[in-house]
């Protein structure tokens, strides 16, 4: 797995042949560190303490990190911890750039942290400059996923988004689901429109985005079990379909990332890590081409 060329879709491994789990040494996070143990070949967990913190703390965290593994990673034996020093958001990714890790996994919650920042508060910042997958988990694990839903659109990010989503969840149930809006569509209720009219254009709209997401269906292996076109804003829809579906992992793409490598996490994966009841993997897309 890896960041690719710019221009070029990344190609992720799945199985992932390394996870970074990221914990703050909380329940919450150890219920992180216990879901990656599910997927991983090789595990590292990674503390990260304040840059100022002193020398007779930094063992103590050590100290705390090897009961936090026996605890929580136990299905991994050689499972490696490490506790470094600095900024979460600097030293996270410089962590998974040099251990080679094709998937993060962090916990949606963590402990309060000194200056009002805690595990949960960062996990945005880890998701958005990822160079790879990166697994928010809200639920303890408790075996592996059952129900998978696929969040797409037209684009070929989101095709590759639902490729490594397929591959992470071998067994699962899983159903694409593609959300299509009425372009203006609260202009033409403020002009007046009645809701009837407004209600034909949502299934027309539907129906003509039915054969691109049978198609994108068809290219995963296996094929999803349900295919599912769905009015509405994705960033609304899919969190509330994730819930009434009782979906264990939503699987979003980013979009396409900055020159400068950084991933552009837009509104839909956004709403979709911070509203959905359920795990979420969000897969980072291409980098644009030199000039763009």
């Amino acid at each position: 797995m890896g960041a690719g060329r710019p221009g070029v879709m990344p190609v992720y491994s799945v199985p992932p042949r390394c996870v970074l789990a990221v914990t703050d040494l909380s329940e919450p996070a150890g219920e992180a560190v216990g879901r990656a143990a599910r997927l991983a070949a090789r595990l590292l967990v990674l503390y990260v303490a304040p840059p100022d913190v002193t020398p007779d703390l930094v063992e103590f965290a050590r100290l705390r990190l090897r009961s936090h593994l026996r605890r929580h990673a136990r299905a991994v034996p050689a499972a490696r911890g490490t506790v470094r020093t600095g900024r979460v958001t600097a030293v996270v990714p410089d962590e998974a750039g040099g251990e080679g890790a094709d998937l993060l996994v962090l916990g949606a919650r963590g402990r309060h942290r000194r200056g009002g920042t805690g595990l949960g508060g960062i996990a945005g910042s880890l998701v958005r400059t990822g160079e790879v997958p990166a697994l928010v988990v809200r639920r303890p694990p408790e075996g592996a996923y059952r129900k998978v839903l696929l969040a797409v659109d037209e684009s070929t990010a989101s095709l590759a988004a639902a490729r490594t989503g397929t591959g992470l969840t071998p067994g699962a149930e899983r159903l694409l689901v593609r959300c299509v809006t009425v372009p203006g569509e609260h202009l033409l209720r403020m002009r007046g429109v009645p809701e009837e009219e407004l209600e034909r254009l949502r299934r027309t709209r539907t129906e003509q985005a039915r054969p691109a997401a049978e198609r994108i269906a068809a290219d995963l292996a296996p094929r999803p079990a349900r295919v599912l076109v769905a009015p509405g804003r994705p960033q609304d829809a899919v969190p509330r379909l994730a819930g009434s579906g009782g979906a264990d992992l939503a699987v979003v793409g980013t979009g396409t990332r900055s020159a400068a490598g950084y991933a552009v996490l837009g509104s839909v994966a956004q709403h979709v890590v911070s509203e959905a009841p359920c795990d979420v993997l969000v897969v980072p897309g291409p980098r644009p081409g030199p000039g763009r």
